[in-house]
């Protein structure tokens, strides 16, 4: 079964086609929706860490044993401060009423 899509650009019908026969603009929202994400994802690795974020690879990357206790400390904080969140979430999920 053939699929025919009009070209918003030039207005030519093209029959299964990513592209426009006539003018060459793209067709597919498949391929639109690849380039998009390629180009979110070329942003976000472009964009500065934070500060903090920043601190903990300095941290993580650390040849001091001290700096790693530190990582590894706030790393557990992190993780303990999820569990007691979703702690809360389950005690208030299976409490009566």
């Amino acid at each position: 079964m053939s699929k025919l899509i009009k070209c918003s650009k030039c207005q030519t019908w093209n029959e299964n086609q990513d592209y426009c026969t006539n003018c060459n603009h793209l067709l597919s929202l498949d391929i639109e929706r690849e380039q998009e994400l390629e180009k979110l994802n070329e942003e976000e690795q472009q964009r500065p860490l934070t500060k903090f974020a920043n601190y903990l690879l300095k941290l993580k990357h650390s040849d001091h044993p001290v700096d790693r206790v530190k990582y590894a400390v706030l790393n557990s904080a992190w993780l303990l401060f999820l569990l007691f969140v979703a702690g809360l979430i389950a005690l208030v999920a299976l409490a009566p009423g």
